[in-house]
């Protein structure tokens, strides 16, 4: 397969709106661990039985130290009033499953229904044949003892399960496929095609005058109505070219995306739509339009949201196929494992408007052994072979998009296998260039870009002079945005790339928010520079990847990406804060739009500096050890193209200032000042909470006399919740905190910064308190 674009000629794709009656979903259940022998206890679905901890801070972090693996099951009993008369009429019963970490197995009234052997994938079984009239039961069991992960994967039921009635004509699930052979200004041809229970394979064609189409900048959603269901489907058209990225509806679009996993912070993996749209209202604001689902089929109300949203999503199924990652286990064939899962993803999400790729899978090694066991039976490699018949599996079941992989290996290029793909995403090191050069006719994209590195708030010990070059002694990263990991770069090179190598489709940045497990450089003891003999309980349990932290609080790094990403939104902000020691000499930046910018402190100006694009671009090495001071290192020097940066500033108490200006006019102003002593708590409701949210973030400062931040605290919160809410779970940003997240009511700050997590649970008031001995309390009311 050559072709110079690969061009998908008029899309239009369904979402599915469930209309048909909900018996119940969710509510709840009891649940116990069965290898530990526990009690049963009450739970509500979703459900992530590990997330509530202890953390074991004397164990390897990779999965994020919690206790993950192991057994357990769920019950629950459920009435079912005129099912005989329902049954009799034809109606179907389905239980739905959006996911359940791992291998789940279904019992209803005591027989085994059925189940699934991959815990991020949905399923449904039509459970009316063991039904009854009146008194029913529903066990599920699940078991992550032989699953492996490179993350935290969580345990349990830890996304929606619900019980369907359907009438006895209706849509199988899982067969609806909606495309439109032609699409222009006058009108689209939508052609539906589905599986009936009662007449077997329907198709149909329907005309949309004058179509509104699905985009980015206005998602627009059409419906459409099946035996009393409803389907919402959006109309588009792109095209994946090689020499000019993709084109949305006729126009190029530079993807400006993140990777994301899919746990939900300090609520682990259980499943929260609230707390995903937060994550994706954060992003938009940053300027991104395009989602990664690294590395896993995601939750199906994550394609809702982007759907809603306008995102793109680059939809994956799997990382490595490898035992390692938990996709299965070594009696069963591969390819037939593969593939059953793939047609079950694509037959569950093709008809979402925002997905546009199908991936494969993520960084598979093309020798493939795996953990360095040499044998046939274990090689899981990547290889033409396996490409073509993985891709012909989806094309089966969608012709309408690319099928491609993520992938970091380099070596694989020459072997000639990627001529089985559409197009390919290469991750680091502008890994797409080798590749556009072997095949110069398939599109590519950067999936993932970055893995900067840092903590939320920490300065101690001034700007990285090298990109690795993380602070040991108080165990940090540097947060003035000069750390990567060793095979990666910081944000300000990939942006200088993506314009430079205008024929890659744009980037993926690894990560958006930072994620539980992979604490990439704090992991272990010879990694990273990491001395070999540092316990475990010196080191961290979650990423430092994100451009978010784990509670969803923006990093530095988010304003680079947002003053660049979204120029014109008035991004103005200062880096660091501004409570030093007298006689401090430090940087001082400033992210913010414009093109010039001016720094004053106590209303002394420290002169104008201006972004400087260097011309031609240029990738300097980073000099690594050998440089002994940051503003020496010509690795950073593509900084000041995007960044404002003023360097040997001397700190006096008071206030700083940065202004910036376009074309000489002044766009936008910032202004830090010192912190004096904490007198109140303060509580501030998420600016990224929607409206509609039940689960709420509430963000947690301690402020001095006029309202300033104490940019330093550490004093431990203590929390009430009065009313119609349940306190859900507490956290700060520190990835080597090791302290619980759900079942406290008190959790420290970690550089002036802690989140509460509220979620109503009924109508009425509902206020949250916050403490700290000394200080005056304060009490915010949750909408």
């Amino acid at each position: 397969m050559s072709m110079k674009s690969l061009i998908v000629v008029s899309l239009s794709l369904a979402t599915f709106a469930l209309n048909a009656e909900v018996v119940w979903k969710n509510g709840e259940w009891k649940f116990r661990r069965t290898d530990k022998k526990c009690e049963w206890k009450n739970v509500n679905l979703p459900h992530d039985w590990a997330i509530a901890g202890p953390f074991d801070p004397n164990v390897n972090g990779g999965t994020g130290k919690l206790p993950w693996k192991g057994t357990g099951e769920y019950c629950r009993a459920f009435d079912l009033k005129g099912f005989e008369s329902s049954r009799k009429a034809g109606e179907k019963y389905y239980l739905e499953f959006d996911g359940a970490m791992a291998r789940p197995q279904v019992y209803v009234n005591g027989v085994l229904a059925g189940g699934w052997d991959y815990g991020y994938m949905s399923f449904f079984l039509d459970v009316t044949e063991f039904l009854r009239e009146g008194a029913n039961s529903l066990r599920v069991t699940c078991d992550t003892t032989n699953h492996n992960s490179r993350w935290y994967p969580g345990a349990g039921i830890y996304r929606e399960v619900r019980l369907v009635k359907r009438p006895r004509e209706h849509v199988l699930p899982g067969t609806l496929a909606i495309t439109t052979p032609e699409v222009s200004a006058k009108f689209a041809t939508v052609h539906v095609a589905y599986d009936s229970s009662v007449r077997g394979h329907v198709e149909f064609d329907k005309v949309i005058a004058d179509p509104r189409l699905w985009d980015v900048d206005d998602p627009y959603l059409y419906e459409l109505e099946l035996f009393g269901e409803k389907f919402r489907y959006g109309i588009r058209t792109f095209k994946f070219t090689a020499d000019d990225g993709f084109h949305l509806n006729g126009r190029r679009v530079q993807l400006k995306g993140v990777d994301l996993h899919s746990d939900m912070g300090p609520l682990g993996m259980a499943f929260d739509r609230d707390v995903m749209k937060r994550q994706l209202l954060i992003m938009k604001d940053m300027g991104f339009n395009a989602l990664r689902t690294s590395h896993n089929a995601p939750d199906p109300k994550v394609l809702d949201l982007c759907d809603e949203l306008g995102i793109f999503v680059w939809n994956e199924c799997f990382d490595k196929w490898e035992r390692t990652s938990g996709r299965y286990m070594d009696t069963e064939n591969l390819e037939t494992y593969v593939v059953r899962n793939l047609r079950q993803f694509v037959r569950r999400d093709r008809n979402h408007p925002s997905v546009f790729i199908w991936s494969i899978g993520n960084e598979i090694n093309p020798n493939g052994w795996d953990w360095g066991k040499k044998s046939p039976s274990m090689n899981y490699g990547m290889c033409a072979e396996r490409f073509r018949e993985f891709r012909a599996a989806i094309r089966e079941l969608d012709r309408t998009r690319p099928v491609g992989i993520g992938c970091c290996h380099g070596q694989a290029i020459a072997t000639g296998m990627f001529k089985e793909l559409d197009l390919a995403g290469w991750n680091y090191g502008a890994g797409y260039a080798p590749f556009h050069k072997r095949y110069p006719d398939k599109p590519c994209l950067y999936s993932e870009s970055c893995s900067a590195l840092s903590d939320f708030g920490y300065y101690g010990k001034g700007p990285a002079r090298y990109k690795t070059d993380y602070d040991f002694k108080d165990w940090k990263v540097c947060g003035w945005d000069h750390c990567a990991a060793d095979w990666s770069d910081i944000p300000d090179v990939e942006f200088a790339r993506m314009e430079k190598d205008r024929y890659c489709c744009g980037e993926f940045v690894w990560t958006g928010i930072d994620y539980l497990g992979e604490p990439t450089p704090l992991w272990k003891g010879g990694d990273q520079g990491v001395p070999k003999e540092t316990p475990y309980s010196k080191l961290a349990r979650s990423s430092y990847f994100g451009i978010v932290d784990l509670m969803g609080i923006p990093k530095d790094r988010y304003y680079i990406y947002r003053s660049y990403w979204n120029a014109g939104k008035g991004t103005a902000h200062l880096v660091p804060h501004w409570n030093w020691k007298d006689g401090t000499r430090l940087p001082v930046y400033y992210y913010a739009d414009g093109d010039e910018a001016e720094l004053f402190v106590n209303g002394k100006s420290f002169g104008r500096v201006k972004k400087n694009p260097p011309s031609p671009l240029v990738f300097p090495a980073d000099k690594g050890t050998n440089c002994t001071a940051f503003a020496a290192n010509p690795y950073y020097h593509v900084c000041d193209r995007y960044r404002f940066r003023w360097f040997d500033i001397p700190y006096a108490k008071g206030e700083v200032k940065a202004v910036s200006f376009k074309n000489g006019k002044q766009v936008t102003e910032c202004v830090m000042r010192t912190a004096e002593k904490p007198v109140a708590v303060k509580l501030t409701d998420d600016e990224h909470n929607a409206p509609e949210a039940k689960t709420r973030f509430v963000q947690v400062d301690l402020v001095d006399a006029v309202g300033t931040r104490d940019p330093n605290a550490t004093d431990r919160v203590t929390f009430k919740v009065e009313g119609a809410g349940v306190l859900a779970a507490v956290g700060n940003g520190d990835p080597r905190c090791h302290e619980a997240f759900i079942g406290t009511s008190s959790y420290p700050l970690f550089y002036g910064k802690a989140v509460a997590v509220v979620r109503r649970t009924g109508e009425g008031r509902l206020t949250l308190t916050a403490s700290v001995p000394g200080l005056k309390s304060s009490t915010i009311e949750i909408k």
